[in-house]
């Protein structure tokens, strides 16, 4: 697999997610190699998007809304993440239905096994860190008969009067007790909408 290039920030969020993987189940061998090369790209698509100016055009679901009756679909977050994905990794399907008893949206076949990508929205005006949990019981859900490792990927049209949170604050696992014999782990990232300009804050 190739060597992708990371800043010290994105290295540290690396390692830190690493470190909440050791030890859960189905996080050895290939399937570890597996996704933590998920877990290196989905840091750069979180960084990327971060950085990213809402101006361009399939990146408009980022930027500021007025209107909340108008906010943006999961949908767009969710094609820009499959777009992306395409470019770095083997394999990539969209919508795949029979999973679990639902659909996915986004599906990675690798070697022999699979991670599920479940694409959501944050709407309410303030986010806090229990934002996630609903979603991530589903996320959790479509790896009843796979490995026991999803990914959750949260579009946050919160409002941030103080601006952007640092993207350490939006990269995570999240872990779920589905009974007591069987534990689920979920990679988190919280995709920053409704955000803006560093420009507009001083007015």
């Amino acid at each position: 697999m190739a060597v992708v290039p990371l800043s010290v920030i994105e290295q540290g969020m690396v390692e830190k997610v690493r470190k909440r993987l050791d030890g859960v189940p189905d996080y050895a061998g290939k399937v570890k190699s597996w996704f933590d090369l998920v877990v290196v790209r989905l840091c750069k698509f979180l960084t990327s998007r971060t950085d990213a100016s809402a101006f361009h055009r399939h990146m408009g679901y980022l930027s500021r809304v007025h209107d909340r009756s108008k906010l943006p679909g999961e949908s767009e977050l969710q094609f820009d993440l499959y777009n992306y994905l395409l470019g770095v990794m083997p394999s990539v399907l969209l919508e795949v239905p029979g999973v679990a008893s639902g659909r996915t949206d986004i599906y990675l076949p690798l070697d022999g096994f699979r991670f599920i990508v479940e694409v959501k929205r944050a709407t309410l005006t303030r986010w806090s860190r229990f934002s996630a949990r609903p979603h991530s019981k589903q996320a959790a859900a479509y790896t009843a008969t796979d490995v026991r490792l999803g990914v959750l990927a949260t579009l946050d049209l919160s409002i941030r009067e103080p601006g952007v949170p640092h993207v350490t604050e939006c990269f995570g696992v999240i872990r779920r007790k589905i009974s007591p014999n069987d534990a689920r782990t979920v990679l988190f990232l919280r995709v920053p909408g409704n955000r803006e300009t560093p420009a507009s804050l001083s007015r």
